[in-house]
């Protein structure tokens, strides 16, 4: 599960800096290619879940169960962000001033999400470093 919401994060920030097939940021147009990213098994249902929170009335209330989903994939992101200023996902910069100011409250299980999260990346980026390279 971890690594799975590890490649998620790595996953928003591909479509908030790169762009893909149907979302992405404003600079960049989506590609013309309609087939489902490679890159990351998590993109094409990511990308439909930020377009529904974009379009989505209910989550203005709280009342809705996908956007809630966003909203904590985006403080996800925001609490593994080591970018300060220059990050390209929505809301990363305000969930950070948030924790700074203390306006969000410190839940231990949130910290031990965060924790096991990136010690999921690091695993993962190591055995990338283990692969041997195709000649």
């Amino acid at each position: 599960m971890y690594l799975q919401l590890s490649e998620a994060m790595d996953c928003l920030e591909h479509i908030c800096t790169e762009g893909c097939t149907t979302v992405g940021p404003h600079h960049v147009e989506p590609t013309k290619n309609k087939a489902p990213c490679s890159t990351f098994s998590t993109c094409q249902g990511l990308q439909l879940l930020i377009k529904h929170f974009a379009q989505c009335k209910k989550r203005v209330n709280g009342g809705c169960l996908r956007c809630k989903r966003m909203w904590q994939l985006l403080q996800l992101h925001s609490s593994i962000c080591d970018k300060i200023d220059d990050c390209q996902v929505p809301l990363c910069r305000q969930f950070k001033l948030k924790v700074q100011q203390g306006k969000q409250r410190g839940d231990s299980q949130w910290k031990l999400l965060v924790e096991k999260v990136l010690a999921a990346r690091a695993k993962s980026a190591l055995l990338q470093q283990k692969k041997p390279q195709p000649k």
